[in-house]
């Protein structure tokens, strides 16, 4: 009973019990590797498309061409 009145208290005067705090640093702490998630997805989509434009360019034959004028 005790427990759900020093509850009541905090939350009357705006404060934020432990379980509170411990629950909002976990949600900050996992915003935080949002972006690392994001950084690690944006370099293996560059290695991705980087071996697939060295596996095409593996294959095309290169050729010049003449600069002629056509009439």
């Amino acid at each position: 009973m005790q427990e759900i009145m020093k509850r009541a208290e905090c939350y009357i005067r705006g404060e934020e019990s432990n379980a509170e705090k411990r629950s909002r640093d976990v949600k900050e702490r996992s915003l935080d590797l949002v972006d690392e998630v994001r950084e690690a997805a944006h370099l293996r989509e560059f290695t991705v498309k980087r071996r697939a434009a060295r596996k095409y360019d593996s294959k095309v034959i290169p050729r010049e061409f003449k600069e002629a004028i056509w009439y």
